[in-house]
């Protein structure tokens, strides 16, 4: 079976890929450089998954690793939900999920969450990227020169580590904590300014 899987590496992604496209999103998942890069698939990669999310539609596993032979963290059953994690689905078909626990699910067993794609309280804590175009950087720690850990495209998502949002303010620049799509702070516009970079998500 596992060979079989491995064989067939590339249709099983693009499954994937259609599978959460036909989940209740907007615009679905972008894939890897197997998918055709048409008009159409070029507009699927624009979204961003992180904070959504998804039930299984049968008993499946939670890997550690984005291998379907890594260790098994828990099986979970059908209508269990999970919170995805990332906006792509890897070679073996597999999407990272940070709920309930942090690890990697076949995105082809997914489905939506009861007619939602987004849970209450991660909604809560859901911000998008409104300002700059050019999108925003992730760092370490609320300061300009800090180490860059990430990023998030304009229109991206993030989730906020609690709310209301915790705040610092450094030079002159309001800082958010985020907790994902990586751990860290972006900036939040600057003290003079009424503009935010952030809003709730819609």
């Amino acid at each position: 079976m596992m060979e079989t899987m491995n064989r067939l590496g590339k249709p099983i992604n693009l499954l994937a890929v259609i599978a959460i496209a036909t989940t209740g999103m907007n615009t679905p998942a972008m894939a890897g450089t197997d998918i055709a890069s048409s008009e159409e698939n070029v507009q699927l990669a624009q979204a961003s998954l992180v904070g959504q999310c998804r039930a299984a539609k049968q008993q499946i596993p939670i890997f550690r690793e984005s291998n379907s032979t890594s260790e098994t963290l828990r099986l979970i059953s059908v209508n269990d939900e999970v919170i995805l994690a990332d906006t792509s689905v890897g070679a073996d078909g597999l999407i990272r999920i940070s709920g309930p626990v942090t690890g990697y699910v076949h995105a082809i067993n997914l489905k939506p969450c009861g007619g939602n794609t987004e849970s209450p309280a991660i909604k809560d804590l859901c911000r998008q990227v409104i300002r700059p175009s050019q999108g925003l950087v992730i760092r370490r720690q609320p300061n300009p020169t800090a180490a860059q850990v990430g990023g998030i495209p304009y229109q991206g998502r993030i989730t906020l580590t609690s709310n209301p949002p915790t705040n610092k303010t450094v030079n002159n620049r309001n800082w958010v904590e985020i907790a994902l799509p990586a751990k860290g702070w972006v900036s939040n516009g600057l003290v003079t300014q009424a503009e935010s970079n952030l809003s709730n998500c819609r």
